[in-house]
């Protein structure tokens, strides 16, 4: 895992990329990233949603997040981008998760890895978990990212379908 010190020295470099890089981000071993301008909510008809053969932009509603705030659904799922952008090297690859302040109002999130040679801002999805209605705003610190090198540059730098995503981006068909 990557140390504040190391994570300056990449950036400084040009080696690890984070725009916009916030004063209070870089933390003791990782880096706090905010909510970006873009939310998407889950559609629900009430059929069976097969993500092998369903178009995911059928099941998903994207909005920009208003300078008021956006009030998300008790027990909804939605998918956040990063207001950051981020460009890792072939050598270093990161792991997400939620703040523990924004964790212990009731947000849940996956683990989420981010591959060596990514680029672009991160889509990741966040549970509200209570029944009450919640209100975010764009530039809240939601999300942790820890670095860490691999123990040699990856042969097959992450180039993959969400590669230079920008916004929130929406999941693939699976298959």
């Amino acid at each position: 895992m990557l140390s504040d010190g190391t994570l300056r020295e990449l950036i400084e470099k040009g080696e690890l990329v984070i725009e916009p890089l916030y004063e209070d981000a870089i933390r003791e071993n990782g880096v706090d990233m905010r909510i970006g301008s873009e939310i998407a909510f889950p559609v629900v008809r009430g059929e069976v949603i097969d993500p092998t053969k369903d178009d995911p932009a059928k099941h998903f509603s994207v909005r920009e997040i208003p300078d008021e705030g956006i009030i998300i659904p008790g027990n909804t799922s939605v998918l956040l981008v990063t207001e950051e952008h981020v460009k890792l090297p072939n050598y270093v690859a990161a792991l997400c998760g939620l703040r523990s302040s924004i964790a212990r109002w009731g947000f849940v999130a996956p683990p989420t890895l981010i591959d060596a040679g990514f680029e672009g801002q991160l889509t990741i999805e966040v549970m509200w978990t209570r029944p009450a209605p919640v209100k975010l705003y764009r530039g809240i610190r939601f999300l942790h990212v820890v670095f860490f090198r691999t123990d040699r540059p990856v042969q097959r730098p992450y180039s993959g379908t969400y590669q230079g995503q920008r916004g929130v981006t929406l999941p693939k068909r699976l298959g």
